[in-house]
């Protein structure tokens, strides 16, 4: 059931519905607007129901529904944060102790936060923040956000807002929409297209790559030992939450794997196609038989060449690791945290903390120190 009245409440030319549970709105309409707004799998209905099966930590969904007579045209995944490892890290680094649960848009375990519209409802935009800010306040919380604002589509309209926002990570995306594979690697200077080739051939003498998935267990595994490996919590990544996503995306499976001459799966990039946006979102290796990602260039030349001359228009290559991606020939794209209270003291605070928390979490070649702990 909707947490407002079946007739939901005006914002402008437009009616908005809170939503306890996306099991509330049709599936299909739902990701008609995600593919409509060029949104990836992030946005997705089956993500935002995988997430609520098996959250990493405390949350209630609190979904924002736009429409415009009954045609749904704009949406907002949020959840009323209890308990999340990520954002207590967040809240550690900037210094600043909220009272009281956070609504979020929606989660910084994605690649992509905050609302989206259809073509020509701009306007929906605007509306579901403001409703955001009304369903924070309706559920007792003192402050709400965007986590992971992309800076190529919402940061400039959340700072015009007068959300406090800090940048907090990078994702980096190809853009595949080249005719042929040559047509694509020609960014790169003749001596550095034949190194790489040199490298994809040396990385891949060992291993195998494989368009397909590993299977649940073996995906947790090499996840959680690469977090392990780089000193990151698993609680940021549960294996509940791991199976659930495996389950629920199961149709916009697009996953890579890489495995040994004995047969085994040594490495796997999780990932999923929806619309043009193909996302790998997780990264796993066997730490105890391979000191370092060893197949990775094979893995991640594949993904890119395999998308060139389809439906594909971008890869996104997800956090971290940006120097060997940019030799992909992936681009940056800053991704923001946004807060705002009511409160003017409140947000001032969230200001400084902001600050604080984007300067702690800067390192060279825009890599974040946040992505250990972060991912």
């Amino acid at each position: 059931m909707t947490l407002t009245d079946p007739v939901g409440h005006m914002t402008g030319q437009h009616r908005i519905e809170i939503l306890s549970t996306v099991h509330d709105v049709n599936a299909d309409a739902w990701n008609r607007v995600v593919g409509l707004a060029a949104g990836s799998v992030f946005h997705t209905w089956q993500w935002l129901a995988a997430f609520e099966e098996a959250p990493p930590g405390e949350f209630e969904p609190r979904h924002i529904a736009a429409y415009q007579g009954d045609e749904l045209v704009g949406i907002c995944p949020a959840y009323l944060v209890h308990a999340c490892p990520r954002l207590s890290y967040l809240v550690e680094l900037g210094d600043f102790a909220p009272t009281g649960p956070i609504l979020l848009a929606h989660s910084l375990a994605a690649l992509d936060g905050g609302p989206l519209a259809v073509p020509g409802h701009d306007g929906a935009v605007d509306a579901l923040l403001h409703a955001l800010g009304e369903a924070a306040r309706s559920a007792g919380a003192r402050v709400w956000g965007v986590a992971n604002a992309s800076a190529d589509r919402l940061s400039g309209r959340l700072m015009r807002q007068g959300f406090a926002t800090a940048h907090i990570t990078t994702s980096y995306r190809c853009a595949t929409d080249a005719e042929t594979v040559e047509e694509y690697w020609a960014f790169a200077e003749g001596h550095r297209r034949r190194k790489l080739a040199r490298e994809r051939r040396r990385a891949a003498r060992d291993h195998t790559v494989r368009d397909r998935p590993a299977d649940p267990d073996t995906t947790i595994r090499l996840v959680h030992c690469l977090l392990r490996d780089r000193d990151t919590p698993t609680d940021v990544l549960p294996a509940a939450f791991l199976r659930a996503m495996q389950a629920w995306l199961a149709p916009f499976e697009r996953s890579i794997t890489a495995v040994d001459g004995a047969g085994h799966t040594v490495g796997v990039f999780a990932g999923w196609q929806f619309g043009p946006v193909w996302s790998m979102w997780l990264a796993g290796l066997d730490t105890e038989r391979l000191p370092s990602f060893v197949p990775y260039r094979a893995m991640a030349g594949r993904i890119v060449e395999s998308a060139v001359a389809t439906d594909v228009a971008t890869v996104d290559l997800g956090r971290s690791n940006g120097m060997e991606k940019r030799k992909l020939g992936a681009y940056p794209v800053p991704l923001h945290l946004a807060l705002k209270a009511a409160d003017r003291d409140e947000q001032a605070a969230l200001h400084a903390s902001c600050l604080r928390l984007e300067q702690r979490c800067q390192g060279p070649e825009e890599q974040l120190d946040l992505t250990r702990r972060c991912c």
